[in-house]
């Protein structure tokens, strides 16, 4: 059993839990909780800094059900490289604001599914993933965390992950949440990254995993989330989600950088 230390407090979010938590709050205090048109079965919440994203995952862990009793995050993997999706099985992830039990339940059962396995070198410092938990923490009262690494992009890989997902999801009698992290385009100009983004935005809102891929495939939009978005969407289609409603966007530029090279964050949700 292995307990995850926190590996980029300090860096990317305060590591004294009483300024982290407050951070957190401020951001959700500042973000509106927009109306949905259905349930939120899936929610994307990008993962850099908070300063620099923070006020935009906020829009997405307001719509968040605090009756959540498991939370799904599916994150890329920035270290290492691997087919399939590596998932945390059983153990402790903790960060600042406290330990979080790794929910065995349904890892175990993940392991039993194509393409899942567990790698411990690709969640070990990973900060794509990490960074959902604080929000979470302050969002919602006990739960457990089944974090997942997707080390693909391709359709037919993410879609199996999603299906094998799905076949565990669907047996869960406790409320679960999920979450797919990414950022957008990285280290371009403010109104070149404005538009890179809005071409992704569009492709998100068919609701349609081969549109999204052929839109980066093409190189005319960027996600370093490409496999939990696919994967995710995928995911939250076989779960009941019809359609994806973006909540916020914004850049680097927007808050807390200079607008000559920004990355661009996106908060959304997939409804049913």
């Amino acid at each position: 059993m292995w307990h995850r230390k926190p590996v980029v407090a300090g860096a990317f979010y305060p590591a004294e839990p009483s300024h982290l938590r407050t951070m957190v709050g401020k951001y959700l205090d500042m973000a509106d909780r927009r109306p949905l048109s259905g349930e939120a079965v899936g929610l994307v919440s990008p993962h850099a800094g908070y300063i620099y994203s923070g006020p935009i995952a906020a829009f997405s862990f307001r719509q968040m059900d605090p009756e959540t009793e498991v939370l799904v995050v599916l994150a890329p993997s920035h270290r290492a490289r691997f087919r399939g999706a590596s998932v945390f099985p059983e153990g402790i992830f903790e960060t600042p604001l406290g330990e979080v039990e790794v929910d065995s339940k349904i890892g175990k059962q993940l392991l039993e599914k194509p393409l899942f396995s567990f790698l411990k070198e690709a969640h070990q410092f990973e900060h794509s993933l990490e960074v959902q938990v604080p929000f979470a923490q302050v969002v919602l009262g006990p739960f457990t965390i089944v974090p997942i690494i997707v080390g693909v992009t391709d359709m037919a890989a993410c879609a199996e992950i999603a299906s094998g997902l799905a076949d565990v999801l669907k047996k869960e009698t406790r409320k679960y949440s999920i979450v797919l992290s990414t950022d957008l385009s990285h280290y371009y100009s403010y109104g070149d990254a404005v538009s890179m983004d809005g071409r992704l935005i569009k492709a998100l809102e068919t609701f349609d995993p081969a549109v999204l891929e052929k839109t980066i495939s093409a190189g005319s939009a960027e996600a370093c989330g490409e496999g939990p978005l696919l994967a995710g969407m995928s995911l939250c289609r076989e779960l009941g989600a019809k359609k994806m409603e973006i909540l916020k966007y914004a850049n680097s530029g927007d808050t807390a950088g200079d607008k000559s090279q920004v990355v661009g964050y996106l908060a959304a949700a997939m409804v049913k």
